[in-house]
């Protein structure tokens, strides 16, 4: 009995291998998602939030950037949260489509927390 599901288990693993080797050996595109702080302090607890997912940056000090890869499922919209000493600010907008064209969102938070949105396409799987 032991042997049987055991052959079971080997031949669907060699039929799922097989009729899914294409998409597991090859590298799909990614988003990526860049932070600008345009302020003059740093910002620390920084989530961004899309399809369900988080993307974590710690600190980000000023004039610096942090660039996040990230994948989608679904058509989603973003949620950044980020904090300046004991407060928290957030923004929410903008678009990521789940189609197949990979794009760069960039985040750009300035003095007063105001935050400039852009999306531009992205070349390579990366």
């Amino acid at each position: 009995m032991k042997k049987l599901i055991f052959v079971c288990l080997v031949g669907a693993t060699a039929w799922y291998g097989w009729t899914h080797y294409k998409g597991l050996l090859q590298r799909q595109p990614s988003h990526e998602a860049v932070i600008q702080n345009q302020t003059s302090h740093t910002l620390d607890r920084i989530r961004l939030k899309v399809d369900g997912q988080t993307l974590v940056k710690e600190t980000l000090p000023a004039g610096e950037t942090a660039r996040l890869p990230f994948r989608v499922n679904h058509d989603s919209s973003f949620e950044l949260w980020w904090g300046t000493g004991p407060s928290e600010r957030s923004w929410t907008g903008g678009l990521v489509p789940a189609g197949p064209m990979a794009q760069r969102h960039s985040f750009t938070i300035g003095e007063g927390d105001e935050v400039m949105y852009r999306a531009e396409g992205k070349q390579g799987p990366g």
